[in-house]
């Protein structure tokens, strides 16, 4: 195991400068504060989405843990961030159907295909489909699927999120304010930068040893505390420190270590290659040279502060307008106490026209502003594809309407779909793999002729789509040219085709042409030998039967003869030993 050392204080090789406080830290961390900078818009962008749709995601930067959190007037916004995280998560990581397909390099496998017998093939897909079920068996024991569901509840509001597969723990996740990125040109990732608060007691005895060395009595500034947040209090043994995780690309590896206080903690340093890495920063909507993305809320940005400020007038003015507030002359000889202490059919002394009550003439207003609401809230539930917002309004609508609908708006989140398999399932499902073949929980696969290629998402749009040409043109066909077209297609052929566009196995399920054309065979045979027997006729078939009588009749050998008679005595003994009982 490494030995711990500290860092002094020095500009990093970045060129960046260190602060000028005395605190000790290391390169790491002046890196992630330079870098926290750029990442500033971004972050600020993010919480001011997460304040109007579900703001405990990103909280504002001042707040505590467990702080009261300010109350929306609307709710629409947190509604449709759970409906899309959903829908993306069945999408992502569908249940009880495999997210990724080993697929198989034609090109290099015709060698081996052609020396060996016919079932090569076959035999291959039946080993991989063995190694995909092992590895979402791996996906579904470590829980990853809730954790895929809040980073996309990330993606949706603040348009990022780092994945982190741990090997012990599972899938973690960094929100947007704990850790920095940054991309080459090609949007590819080539550093990245983690912050997290652990317990200094919760570390290895030689780090804590070397962090407290590092934090001794000759940096005991209040400044120094208050910056990791640790309480004011003589005993130091137990605190919050920051541990900064720092991963930089450097050719086909990603080199990484830790540091804490500017001392690197002990077995941090090593190296990933770059496909089996198990970081992932993941962007919900990609532009060219940034670094960080923008998300699904910021584009309805507009439509949500709209229907914020409409909701919150509507509620204050439906406040005001509630009031029970009278009015009494005052010049009146009715008295304003006796009238408010009356109870229930007493009679006070006054006159009616001397007493009103205060009514606020806004109806007309506030009719406008309900229907601005009405508005916005359904432009909403119809980005965020919620099935009340898809639904058209009227007497008469089908299931089929609204399911063409909502395909379309679905297909309209392919680009997202495509960066979502780009950055985190691919590089995700690499990663596990390589996870559980170091473990030998999985044989070693030759990268070259094996690769796994994602199944949902855009491609199961895709797949969809197919789907429904082939079943739209065989319809038009049939309807169209009847028996004939029937005779054109071949059966089989259409069978499988639909199978793979809905994404069935088809393995064990449908009869290959082998055995179809074996049973064909054999019914053509029957048949054949039915057409004769009927050719030759009733006289040829009594023939028939008396040639087969003459050969029961014929005498047999002995000892099937003794065989019959001994066989007929012990039936007779049976018999007769039931009727007996």
């Amino acid at each position: 195991m490494a030995e711990a050392r500290a860092y002094p204080s020095r500009a990093d090789d970045n060129g960046d400068d260190n602060n000028k406080n005395n605190t000790p830290h290391g390169p790491a961390e002046s890196r992630y504060r330079k870098l926290s900078q750029e990442r500033e818009p971004w972050l600020r962008r993010a919480r001011q989405c997460a304040a109007l749709t579900i703001p405990l995601l990103i909280p504002p930067d001042d707040s505590p843990n467990g702080a009261d959190l300010p109350s929306l007037y609307q709710s629409v916004g947190a509604r449709g961030v759970t409906n899309l995280a959903s829908k993306l998560l069945l999408t992502m990581l569908p249940p009880n159907e495999p997210c990724f397909r080993l697929r198989l390099n034609n090109l290099l496998l015709e060698k081996e295909q052609e020396d060996a017998d016919k079932e090569f093939r076959t035999r291959i897909e039946k080993a991989l489909s063995r190694v995909e079920r092992a590895v979402l068996a791996d996906i579904e024991d470590k829980g990853d699927r809730s954790v895929v569901y809040e980073g996309n509840e990330h993606l949706i509001v603040g348009g990022n999120v780092l994945y982190y597969d741990d090997p012990r723990k599972g899938l973690r996740l960094f929100p947007l304010s704990r850790f920095v990125v940054r991309r080459d040109p090609s949007g590819n990732a080539v550093e990245m930068i983690t912050e997290e608060e652990v317990d200094l007691d919760a570390l290895p005895k030689e780090t804590a040893a070397a962090i407290r060395a590092a934090d001794s009595g000759e940096n005991p500034s209040p400044e120094g505390r208050s910056r990791v947040g640790e309480p004011e209090r003589q005993d130091q043994r137990s605190r919050q420190v920051r541990i900064y995780t720092h991963l930089r690309r450097k050719g086909k590896l990603w080199k990484i270590r830790q540091e804490c206080r500017g001392v690197v903690l002990p077995g941090s340093e090593g190296s990933y290659p770059v496909d089996a890495c198990p970081w992932f920063p993941v962007r919900m909507y990609s532009v060219s040279g940034e670094s960080y993305g923008r998300s699904f809320v910021e584009l309805q940005l507009g439509d949500l502060n709209s229907l914020e400020s409409l909701n919150q007038s509507l509620v204050e003015g439906s406040a005001v307008s509630a009031k029970v507030v009278g009015l009494v002359n005052p010049n009146s000889a009715t008295s304003p106490k006796a009238v408010a202490e009356a109870a229930n059919g007493d009679f006070v002394e006054g006159s009616p026209n001397d007493v009103a009550f205060l009514q606020v003439q806004k109806g007309a207003d506030f009719q406008v502003v309900a229907a601005q609401i009405q508005s916005l809230d359904q432009r909403l539930k119809t980005a965020f594809l919620m099935m009340d917002g898809v639904r058209r309004q009227g007497e008469r609508v089908t299931a089929e309407e609204i399911r063409t609908l909502a395909q379309e708006l679905e297909t309209g989140l392919g680009g997202v779909y495509t960066v979502i398999s780009q950055e985190f399932q691919m590089p995700f499902i690499r990663s596990r793999m390589a996870r559980m073949v170091r473990e030998k929980r999985l044989p070693p696969l030759p990268g070259d002729s094996v690769r796994p290629s994602v199944v949902t998402g855009f491609d199961a749009l895709g797949r969809g789509n197919d789907r429904t040409k082939l079943v739209e043109f065989l319809q038009f066909c049939a309807q169209t040219l009847g028996e004939n077209f029937l005779a054109m297609v071949n059966p089989h052929n259409a069978v499988m085709r639909l199978a793979t566009s809905i994404g069935i196995d088809m393995e064990g399920l449908i009869k290959d042409e082998r055995t179809l054309a074996a049973e064909q065979a054999q019914a053509q045979q029957q048949a054949q030998q039915q057409q004769m027997l009927e050719r030759l006729g009733p006289e040829a078939l009594r023939q028939f039967g008396g040639i087969v009588q003459n050969v029961q009749q014929q005498p047999q050998p002995r000892g099937a003869h003794q065989w019959r008679t001994r066989t007929a005595r012990l039936t007779r003994s049976r018999r007769n030993s039931r009727t007996r009982i």
